[in-house]
């Protein structure tokens, strides 16, 4: 059983992921593997606080980048740690945050022993096999056998996933996906799974080779101003997590089918100080494409917009497979000498048909073309208890985006975070992915704060607050528009028994006026969300956690509110091969406006974000059993139940199907079962 005996640490990270992910406001299922398969690492090889530079600690996503600082710092005056306990003298570590790290850190273990030969690593490497299986147990329409444009498969989801490895340091990954109502070893997926991806990762091998991948990767560059595949920061209750770095190479191991390049990439340490990055990709990607016969060029092929779903199960989905191919080449120098860290980074996308947006206004500064480059240089700085960081880029038509932050480590009570972006409103990009507002790393100006206060044992306070303008014209904003957004979280944590944290946040935006409203202009969107969640620990293997949250949104006079209660009880005995989470939640939310996000425990390594909208009630069963010391075997029930909806006029309607379009099924309930197995040998 995975951590069975550390639920500090992974409930650390799930919290960070349910708060990353509900800024985000996106819904469905997510996998973290390599976030979490590194913790497991960590748990059998501990890293050496004594070895690990910036980067190896940035990447562990054990620690925030004041703490690192404050770290890094405490060895350069007084020399290597004698003891992890020593970290509560360094400010910014409190005894919470210590207590979370102790199963993962060391001092005086050592970080990589460059004399082990592959052959050696191969002969102590390590295999795991998952096989997973999902379904809706509903009729849904996509599947009915007289529907002519309805999905081509069958309801079942199936996953098969093999690793081979040797610590974090060597990996050979494959992974086969199949969708539900996508079909298998037939139709048109005559060659089995939908989607294929595999790798081979060398890391840290020798002082010249740092990184070396064959297959699937994610490249990072930066502050994400042009390059940034991974998990990374984001607005979130972790209100010091504004800075992206870490490992600028990893291999891949999710089952999101756009993400990633696919070719080879190399970290190489040229000296101790200079480090080269270098990628080359070219694969498939998803996209409609279009025949202009008014062109001159009769028959000119082009596309409006990429398909990112992954979704191939109707004839006009598997009509947009693979219909594109994306070639990159992209490469990092870096320069890290003490407390200073400098990158120079380069991108070339090229694509073998044109982008050819639509003609909305809030096109007029997008890409469109066939190929696009872009630069940028990225700093770091670190003095006494101040770390600045940054990156400025620019595009291929000169437009300029910056990013610029800083974190102050005042004392052990107070800790400080400030960034400041400003995208130019034609500043064009492909793959990035900035701390920022929208998505896109384009026309936004803003202004974060971030602060933390200790003010006594067991209590910490976190609040940001965050400005931003677009100064052109966004989907759903005919115009220029602004907003803000503020959040404080007061949490109190008590060693070893309970967690409980209360949690607001407001967000006022500007979007285009309703149709039906006489005005037309835009108009003031303001959402509140209260929350009130305990965690507590009735022994080592039984827990509580209790949750309630409420929800309110107003639209010129339009007020939409909603509220969402759940009970978990999480069974995870350190001594049984047996351990069991469950919830049950009921919900009332007036509309979509209202909806309300939880994070939900799942299989391991893998999470769900469901959506409340409407009136209901939902519950969830995880079990896990151990059957030997090597195999696993996970199962999970979950069902949602409605009890009403409401309509376009706000008036309450009992609902007799869930879901929509092709995914509709008819009753007010929806059921699904997961099952998994792993292997160890």
């Amino acid at each position: 059983m995975v951590l069975s005996a550390q639920i500090d640490p992974i409930q650390q990270n799930e919290n960070l992921i349910e708060s990353f992910i509900e800024n985000v406001e996106s819904d469905g299922e997510l996998d973290f593997n390599t976030l979490f398969e590194d913790l497991e690492v960590f748990l059998k090889k501990p890293l050496d606080l004594n070895a690990a530079d910036a980067i190896a600690l940035k990447e562990s996503n054990l620690f925030n980048d004041i703490q690192i600082t404050a770290l890094l710092k405490h060895k350069q005056e007084l020399g290597d740690l004698i003891s992890v306990h020593e970290l509560q003298s360094i400010p910014s570590f409190d005894v919470k945050s210590i207590k979370v790290l102790e199963p993962f850190v060391t001092v005086g273990g050592g970080l990589y022993d460059y004399n082990m030969p592959i052959s050696e690593m191969i002969q102590n490497s390590k295999s795991e096999l998952y096989v997973k299986w999902r379904r809706i147990l509903e009729d849904q329409k996509g599947y009915e056998s007289n529907r002519e444009n309805g999905y081509e498969g069958d309801p079942n989801k199936l996953y098969l996933r093999y690793k081979f490895y040797h610590e974090n340091r060597f990996r050979i990954g494959f992974l086969a996906e199949k969708d539900a109502g996508e079909s298998m070893f037939r139709g048109s997926n005559k060659q089995g799974f939908d989607f294929y991806s595999g790798h081979i990762h060398i890391k840290e091998y020798s002082q010249l080779i740092k990184d070396f991948i064959i297959g699937d990767y994610t490249a990072s560059m930066g502050q994400g101003l042009i390059l940034h595949n991974g998990f990374g920061s984001n607005k979130s209750a972790y209100v010091m997590d504004i800075k992206k770095g870490g490992r600028q190479l990893k291999s891949y191991n999710s089952i999101n089918e756009i993400n990633y390049y696919r070719g080879l990439a190399t970290t190489l340490g040229i000296t101790d100080q200079v480090k080269l990055t270098l990628f080359a990709s070219r694969k498939k990607v998803d996209a409609g494409i279009f025949s202009d016969t008014t062109d001159l060029d009769v028959g000119l092929e082009t596309f409006s917009s990429f398909k990112i779903d992954g979704f191939h199960r109707t004839p006009s989905e598997i009509e947009k497979k693979g219909t594109l191919t994306q070639s990159s080449i992209g490469g990092s120098l870096t320069y890290n000498k003490s407390n200073l860290k400098l990158g120079f980074n380069g991108l070339y996308e090229k694509l073998n048909r044109p982008l050819e947006r639509t003609d909305a206004l809030y096109n007029l500064f997008r890409f469109k073309g066939d190929q696009i480059y872009n630069g940028s240089v990225d700093y770091s700085f670190r003095y006494q208890n101040v770390h600045l960081f940054g990156e400025t880029a620019v595009g291929q038509n000169g437009a300029m985006a910056h990013l610029h932050g800083m974190l102050i480590g005042m004392d052990k009570k107070v800790d400080l975070a400030f960034q400041f972006r400003s995208f130019d409103k034609d500043y064009q990009v492909l793959n990035g992915n900035a701390f920022a507002e929208t998505v896109g790393v384009s026309n936004e100006t803003g202004f974060y704060t971030g602060l933390i206060l200790r003010p006594i044992k067991n209590w910490t306070i976190n609040t940001y607050f965050d400005l931003w303008k677009h100064p052109w014209l966004r989907f759903r904003q005919d115009a220029p528009s602004a907003g803000k957004e503020f959040l404080i979280n007061v949490n109190y944590f008590r060693k070893r028994k309970s967690n409980f944290y209360v949690q607001y946040k407001y967000e006022e935006k500007e979007e285009n006026a309703p149709i039906d409203s006489s005005i037309d202009r835009l108009a003031y969107i303001q959402l509140h969300r209260l929350r009130f969640h305990f965690d507590y620990k009735i022994s080592k293997s039984l827990s509580l956690r209790n949750r309630i949250e409420f929800s309110h949104h107003t639209e010129i006079g339009k007020v939409s509110k909603g509220y969402l209660l759940f009970q978990d009880i999480l069974y995870k005995p350190i001594a049984s091969n047996i351990s069991f989470t469950a919830r049950y939640s009921i919900f009332d939310t007036y509309d979509f406006d209202s909806r309300i996000y939880a994070y939900e425990n799942d299989l391991i390594y893998e999470f769900y974000i469901p959506q409340f909208s409407g009136r209901g009630n939902r519950y969830y069963l995880n079990v896990r059993y151990d059957l030997t010391y090597n195999i696993t075997c996970e199962f999970r029930y979950a069902r949602t139940h409605l009890d009403l909806k409401r309509d376009s006029d706000g008036i309450p309607v009992r609902t007799l199907t869930h879901g929509s379009g092709l995914e509709q099924s008819i009753g007010p309930d929806r059921t699904e079962l997961k099952a998994q197995i792993r292997f160890k040998f």
